[in-house]
């Protein structure tokens, strides 16, 4: 009964807390994407992710931080109490929230391996200086420019593609894939995806395309900040964005130089690298990973630790109510 019931509460605590935070952040995504307009094109995808995983990231804190400790720390093990309706409600809507995630997540990953099987079964690995991820030249894959994998990342480019572009401006457009990569932006889509929101909840809908229409335009810059011309890169995405044709079924998790589902983003991408061959818009610089969060994070672990113990019984007493 011990591990029944604390099973019981970490997933009614967990569906409580996710409910809540987002209909908060509901309420608070207008002003994160004010917030967000004038930043830098990377900071603002860091910003819109971060403000979308929020529910998820605070669910998981107090249910695995808080919830399950005190119940550790305070139930004896030899418990016989029983749990009432409303701890039984909530543990079944936490459990079918957390299925949905999971196979969410199962059903985009088989169709990412899938779309890789297929892709690879027809194509043929070119080596290419300077590009550390593999890449492979797709016979039956119209338009397709895109880097799939999280750990083992790999690029793939149709043939089409490849007759289309000169050999600077298809170097142009592997770069902006890598600097998917080393954004792992493909981890950030994942999960983004399996916490999606429901269709009538077009607030979340609309913080997920602006994430997308962000994550490109920083990878754009990053390729530059790398060496990347400005005409090849701006001349790759006119012609791939004039060869892209969506692709039909369930979307893997893939990269693409120019996503079929926002043009309004490659007007935006385009008029940005116009901006800097103007002389209108200033050359992006190469960036540095920075060690900035170490420190906060460092101290909000010290922070949990040193009073944890303290806010332990209160947190009990709360999960006594859920029981009771």
């Amino acid at each position: 009964m011990f591990y029944v019931l604390a099973i019981s509460l970490c997933l009614a605590v967990m569906f409580l807390v996710l409910a809540g935070a987002s209909l908060l952040s509901l309420a608070g995504l207008r002003l994160v994407l004010r917030m967000a307009g004038p930043m830098r094109p990377g900071a603002k995808a860091n910003l819109l992710f971060a403000a979308r995983l929020l529910p998820l990231g605070l669910a998981s804190i107090v249910t695995f931080g808080l919830a399950l400790p005190a119940f550790v720390e305070f139930e004896p093990y030899s418990t016989g109490e029983g749990m009432g309706f409303r701890l039984l409600a909530l543990a079944a809507l936490g459990a079918l929230a957390l299925a949905g995630m999971v196979v969410r997540g199962i059903n985009i990953l088989r169709a990412t391996r899938q779309a890789q099987q297929g892709w690879r079964e027809h194509a043929y690995r070119i080596d290419l200086e300077g590009i550390k991820v593999p890449v492979y030249r797709v016979e039956n894959a119209a338009s397709l420019v895109a880097v799939t994998g999280i750990l083992r990342p790999r690029i793939f480019v149709a043939r089409e593609i490849i007759g289309a572009l000169s050999p600077d401006e298809l170097r142009a457009a592997l770069s902006h894939e890598m600097a998917h990569v080393s954004s792992f932006d493909n981890l950030k889509q994942l999960l983004l995806k399996i916490t999606r929101a429901p269709r009538w909840l077009k607030a979340l809908y609309n913080v997920d395309a602006e994430w997308t229409d962000a994550s490109e335009i920083a990878a754009d810059q990053e390729a530059l900040a790398e060496g990347t011309s400005v005409l090849d890169l701006s001349s790759a995405l006119i012609k791939v964005g004039r060869l892209i044709r969506p692709m039909a079924g369930r979307q893997p998790i893939a990269s693409h130089l120019v996503p079929s589902s926002c043009s309004s983003a490659l007007e935006n991408r385009v008029t940005c690298l116009s901006e800097i061959l103007e002389g209108t818009g200033a050359t992006p610089a190469r960036s540095v990973r920075s060690k900035g969060l170490l420190l906060p994070l460092l101290l909000t672990l010290a922070g949990y630790v040193a009073c944890v113990n303290a806010l332990l019984p209160a947190v009990h007493e709360a999960l006594e109510f859920l029981v009771r």
